[in-house]
């Protein structure tokens, strides 16, 4: 079979650009490396030893509608339950007070009270997704894309007329990076990401009730961006509550992440970083989970358009949060706009 359009990755651009191709009519499957859908809109269940299991979001934490066109999908998610307005502002850490949230910043912030993957879900329902394929590399054979998969297995190759590479710039150029123009290379050569360390801890002490649902850390020598607690986001309570922290980017840069001692290590000083915060019973959690993002945060405001289409093969698009300035809302909006420009073509 060939299909009109194959995209590799199932994050959020990924799914928003098969969401459009597919209410067209068009065969449309997409490629997913992993067992789950929504990139870094991620959430993890942490199994407690007496049973039962806790939902905490690791990767994104909550998302903005400030454009038009993301608004509208956002109504509809309001309307049926897959998120809410969690907050309108989050508390600030200038490295010696706890200020109270600005009110010159306040707008909506999203969540799901069921955790941020179910944006992924709510967008994959439908959708055509071989999971657990992992594109090895992409040849151009005549008016068809083929997309290899890794290793001996089951699986075969894909074909399609069209592909949209949604996975981290550096990831997508190493699949199709011959197949742009020397120009395009080196803007997309310019695009970078920086990583962060996202710690998940576990309270079941009860008492605790912080009074902040969120805390931007302002502060350059700590080795923490953010901290959130994380139960607030939820409809019903757990045996234990969960607190999650972000790492900022140069702390999660250093050498050592690569090994579970040394993530474990980071953890420890984060959360004593996070002590100094919000007080002391925060460096001892009764359990503790650690995931490494290494494309976590894009550090620039991307392309001119939010994303690419090759001037040498226009059957080869670039779409992610990485080519729309970041965010949950860039991302969607990247694979939106890469398929209308696609469609109108």
């Amino acid at each position: 079979m060939i299909y009109d359009a194959a995209i590799i990755g199932a994050g959020l651009s990924g799914l928003s650009a098969a969401r459009q191709l597919a209410a067209q009519g068009l065969d449309v499957v997409i490629v997913e490396k992993s067992l789950g859908t929504g990139g870094r809109a991620a959430t993890r269940r942490l199994e407690l030893p007496e049973g039962g299991h806790v939902s905490v979001d690791h990767g994104a934490q909550f998302f903005t509608a400030r454009d038009p066109l993301f608004r509208q999908q956002v109504a509809g998610w309001l309307d049926r339950g897959v998120c809410f307005e969690w907050s309108s502002g989050f508390h600030t850490w200038d490295g010696a007070s706890l200020l109270s949230p600005d009110d010159r910043w306040k707008e909506p912030r999203f969540a799901c009270h069921s955790g941020m993957s179910a944006l992924g879900r709510d967008l994959a329902e439908g959708l055509q997704i071989i999971r657990g394929f992992r594109v090895v590399s992409v040849d151009r054979n005549g008016e068809e894309w083929v997309l290899h998969p890794m290793g001996e297995n089951s699986m075969e190759s894909i074909r399609a007329r069209t592909i949209f590479c949604s996975a981290p710039v550096p990831q997508s150029l190493e699949l199709t990076g011959r197949y742009i123009s020397e120009d395009q290379r080196r803007l997309l050569g310019l695009l970078s990401y920086g990583p962060c360390l996202a710690v998940m801890a576990l309270y079941k002490d009860k008492k605790h009730h912080p009074s902040w649902k969120g805390v931007q850390v302002r502060n350059p020598g700590s080795s923490l961006s953010w901290m959130a607690w994380d139960s607030t986001r939820r409809d019903r309570e757990h045996l234990a509550d969960a607190a999650v922290f972000h790492s900022s980017v140069d702390f999660a840069s250093r050498s050592g992440l690569d090994s579970a001692d040394g993530k474990q290590l980071a953890a420890s000083e984060m959360l004593r970083d996070a002590a100094r915060i919000g007080g002391e019973w925060i460096e001892h959690p009764s359990q503790t989970s650690v995931h490494f993002w290494r494309y976590a945060i894009p550090l620039g405001e991307g392309v001119e358009r939010g994303f690419l289409r090759s001037e040498e093969n226009p059957e080869l698009y670039f779409i992610g949060d990485g080519l729309q300035g970041g965010r949950i809302e860039g991302a969607w909006l990247s694979g939106f706009k890469a398929t209308q420009d696609y469609l109108l073509s």
